[in-house]
């Protein structure tokens, strides 16, 4: 409740500095005018303050709540600096570096029994490297990024809950009410962007949580996989656009409308059901993710198969929507 109103207060703020400092975003050529995308920085102090106040109250004072803390506050500044001067890839890759780093050094980093340790910490840096980013280029629709961080908090939380982890739950549910509130002002039509602030920040987030949570005892190995496919659908994403633009010969970075969303606009569906198309597949990859969590190997497998299948076909299908070059 403390994200959740902060982010519906903060919100409004946030446009209101967006203009002041020209803090704009085009982020795709169906847009006429620049939007306040300040968005993330409210998010940040909303999740940020209601996280102080649980462990302050409840005292419980964690050096890794301190870790988080700091990497966060890192990227945060990464993606600020980014929305009001675009950086270079190599200079937000090299920054999202140092901010895992922090982490890695609170102690928060894949502990895959199988695995020695060093491995363990390149596995970590990987995925969050990729999983900030993956976010990063998914926040191109109205409402889309924020909805699928409140639909995958609700995943993790799940587990979390049940594990026991009340670090990891306390900070999945600030997030998850800092982006209902902001979801009242990004939802379509926008009237604020999140940017790059909030993009990466919760990117972030989500990607150190689902290595911070314990999935799977030794007879349930299936169950390491509940992370991946909790956050299949950013991953998915990210995979289908480096693809399509790779085919058509275009930097991975570069800004064009192959995302898997975009597609579903151009094939006719609306802004709202567009988003709701993905929501809805998010909801499903939850229910699949919880699963695998808590199911025998054998479910577990066979509902990873069914996953598969279903973004094969979703992909074929949207894969051959002709996208006009920008």
């Amino acid at each position: 409740m403390i994200s959740f109103v902060l982010a519906l207060v903060l919100s409004p703020l946030s446009i209101k500095i967006s203009r002041r400092f020209h803090i704009l975003s085009l982020p795709n050529k169906r847009e006429s005018e620049g939007k306040p995308c300040a968005g993330g920085i409210g998010i940040f102090l909303a999740f940020g303050i209601a996280c102080l106040v649980t462990f302050l109250w409840h005292s419980l004072n964690t050096s890794t709540l301190l870790g988080f803390f700091a990497a966060s506050f890192v990227i945060m500044l990464i993606g600020l600096v980014d929305d009001v001067r675009e950086l270079r890839p190599f200079q937000k890759i090299i920054a999202e570096l140092a901010a895992i780093t922090l982490l890695v050094c609170s102690g928060v980093f894949t502990k895959i029994s199988f695995l020695p340790l060093w491995t363990n910490i390149l596995v970590t840096f990987i995925w969050i490297l990729f999983i900030i980013n993956a976010f990063n280029l998914l926040d191109i629709v109205d409402g889309l990024t924020s909805g699928l961080v409140i639909i995958i908090s609700c995943t993790l939380l799940a587990v979390s809950l049940v594990s026991r982890d009340i670090l990891s739950s306390v900070i999945l549910i600030s997030l998850m009410g800092a982006h209902l509130g902001f979801l009242r002002y990004n939802y379509p039509p926008a009237r604020l962007y999140m940017g790059d602030t909030g993009s990466l920040f919760s990117g972030f987030i989500l990607a150190a949580i689902a290595i911070n949570i314990s999935y799977a005892p030794l007879e349930r190995p299936i169950a390491l996989i509940t992370p991946l496919l909790a956050m299949s659908l950013p991953i998915y994403d990210t995979f289908f656009l480096m693809i399509m633009r790779i085919r058509k010969q275009r930097p991975i970075f570069s800004k064009t409308d192959d995302h898997f969303a975009l597609r579903l606009v151009t094939m006719g569906y609306s802004v709202r059901k567009s988003i709701w198309i993905m929501y809805l597949f998010s909801i499903f990859l939850a229910a699949s993710s919880i699963i695998v969590a808590f199911a025998p190997n054998i479910i577990g497998g066979l509902t990873v198969i069914l996953v598969t299948i279903s973004f094969i076909f979703m992909g074929k299908k949207v894969g051959m929507v002709k996208i006009e070059d920008s």
